[in-house]
């Protein structure tokens, strides 16, 4: 498919928000107001790419944040802009086989040198009136052949079926990494065969959606990480359906990462920012932008306890954001769902919120904070916010964030709790000593630990112990290749048990071997991953049971997460 860009001038018209916004949602122009209406009904075209020229930023991506300004463009200015701009559309021809221009005769001269000198793309300047060029950006977004928005499959609140949510933690596997040889497909990771453990899980079905965290706005990392200048990743939003490869019936969940931000005064996200994102980025819901009023915050390595006012005040700013939320969810006709984030200091507030929230005009709602409470408070909550709950009309839908609780799924299921998210299953793969890996009975076992001699910190600590790294090194190999041996049926157990005991002691543990040797022999004799059909299993073999690298552990990650599912479905044991 030919790849065609569009470069708009940028609007006197704007949204006067504080704080960074994404450029096609900060200006407010007619142009911006028609692609945003094409985009409520239709995903963001494969084939479309959309920068801008503006007064102050120059010529940037679409997608690149920047802050509210009052500078107007004049063509003194846009001759000043103009050799920037002809480097930067000659590296965006190179990716795209038409530009297309819709720009005021005051922003020509920055990008007529460029178009003279003959650039690899071909190029069109839409001429006439406004009304004209309104209609040509029309047509060129009609002609793009973009599906609808999806439209989210999900069971009616209250019916008793549970839907799961993975929490995207940036999992993205090598597909083609060589566990023999440890190696990944390329030594660039920008040209490695990486995928989300999703997709690689296929045709197996891990969840019900994904929820991803618009904390990554704010970083370096994930889908969602925030974009500047003019990197091609600017000029359009990555396809979140694509890359977690979700069907139909699967939903892309957006929720605002408050744990990310619990030590701020303040969110991360602001509610425009957070409603500009869900829609663009073709979320199905958006949960409103809250701040855990947790007792005792970090910083600078300190503890610092909050007074009771002060976590109030983040109840408050939570509830002022949930109101707002909708608000401008409404007024813009946003194509995702909106979902009030409930944060309380006890369970009757929550309750009261719940309450609350409905009267706003949310039918989804979503209980925060319950993460680092006992099981008995998140009960009593949850109880509380239920008999609520069940008395509204219509019964919203219910989402618990960021925990599954055992000992308390059946608790949950006869007060009808919609959904969940937890990622407590995939992180067992590498947090826990003695429960790395489901099996399909519902036992857990040990991942045998063989850690990496070329780790950084591994490879720092090992120069400070004195040890032979060379010698190691060799250890280390052997291991590796009798673990495989073993696998192959080639040795017996004791044999390569005891070699990585011996290794094991050497790079991380003194004391409690019998206790190790005893989880590591259940681990291979019972040879769990041989009685597992899921992809990576029969790929991986043994190395879905030690517990090294990512490219293992997620993979166990996401065999433990497969379980879990499966076990929400009655496929498998509790």
């Amino acid at each position: 498919m030919s790849k065609q860009l569009l470069i708009l001038g940028c609007s006197q018209t704007k949204r006067q928000t504080p704080g960074l916004l994404p450029a096609i949602e900060r200006y407010n122009g007619s142009y911006y107001r028609v692609l945003r209406r094409y985009l409520r009904e239709r995903q963001w075209p494969d084939s479309l790419s959309v920068a801008i020229l503006s007064a102050r930023y120059g010529l940037i991506g679409g997608f690149t944040d920047i802050e509210d300004y009052n500078e107007r463009m004049n063509q003194q200015k846009a001759l000043e802009w103009a050799p920037k701009c002809q480097d930067i559309l000659n590296a965006w021809s190179n990716e795209h086989s038409q530009i297309h221009f819709s720009l005021g005769k005051d922003y020509l001269p920055a990008v007529e040198p460029a178009i003279s000198s003959g650039l690899q793309s071909e190029t069109e300047i839409f001429e006439g009136p406004i009304g004209m060029k309104l209609h040509q950006i029309k047509n060129l977004l009609e002609n793009s052949g973009a599906p609808e928005r999806h439209k989210p499959i999900l069971p009616e609140p209250g019916s008793g079926e549970v839907s799961y949510f993975l929490p995207d933690w940036d999992d993205l596997l090598d597909e083609d990494f060589d566990f023999e040889s440890d190696s990944f497909s390329d030594l660039s990771r920008q040209q490695r065969n990486d995928k989300h453990c999703c997709v690689l899980m296929q045709p197996k079905r891990m969840c019900d959606g994904i929820l991803v965290s618009l904390a990554q706005h704010v970083t370096s990392k994930g889908p969602l990480r925030r974009n500047m200048g003019t990197d091609s990743t600017s000029l359009a939003p990555k396809n979140l359906r694509i890359q977690f490869g979700l069907g139909d019936d699967q939903s892309l969940f957006g929720d605002c990462g408050a744990f990310s931000y619990v030590n701020e005064d303040e969110p991360a996200i602001s509610v425009e920012q957070a409603i500009a994102l869900y829609d663009l980025y073709g979320f199905d819901f958006g949960a409103s932008v809250d701040h855990i009023p947790v007792p005792v915050i970090e910083r600078n390595g300190d503890k610092i306890k909050l007074s009771e006012k002060e976590r109030i005040a983040r109840v408050e700013r939570t509830k002022q954001n949930a109101e707002l939320f909708i608000e401008l969810a409404k007024q813009r006709q946003v194509s995702f769902i909106p979902v009030g984030t409930i944060q309380a200091l006890n369970a009757d507030e929550y309750a009261q919120t719940a309450y609350d929230y409905h009267l706003m005009g949310y039918r989804h709602l979503a209980i925060g904070g319950l993460v680092p409470m006992p099981d008995s408070v998140v009960e009593e909550t949850v109880r509380k916010v239920m008999m609520v709950v069940s008395s509204l009309e219509p019964r919203p839908w219910v989402h618990l964030f960021g925990i599954f609780r055992p000992k308390l799924q059946a608790f949950f299921r006869e007060l009808k709790i919609d959904s969940f998210d937890s990622a407590s299953y995939f992180r067992k793969a590498w947090l826990r000593s003695d429960q790395n890996y489901l099996a399909s009975n519902g036992e857990w076992y040990a991942a045998l630990r063989v850690p990496m001699t070329s780790d950084g910190r591994t490879r720092k600590r090992l120069e400070q112990s004195g040890l032979d790294i060379k010698q190691l090194e060799v250890q280390e190999s052997q291991v590796m290749r009798m673990l495989c041996q073993f696998d192959r049926d080639e040795i017996g157990i004791q044999e390569v048990l005891d070699a990585v005991i011996e290794y094991d002691k050497l790079l991380t543990r003194s004391s409690d071997v019998g206790s190790l040797r005893l989880k590591y022999q259940k681990t291979l004799t019972d040879r769990p991953w041989k009685n597992c059909d899921c992809p990576f299993c029969q790929k991986a073999g043994i190395h879905m049971l030690i517990f090294r690298g990512s490219n293992r552990n997620k993979r166990r990650g996401a065999h433990n997460t497969l379980m879990l599912y499966g076990s929400l479905e009655g496929a498998y044991h509790d």
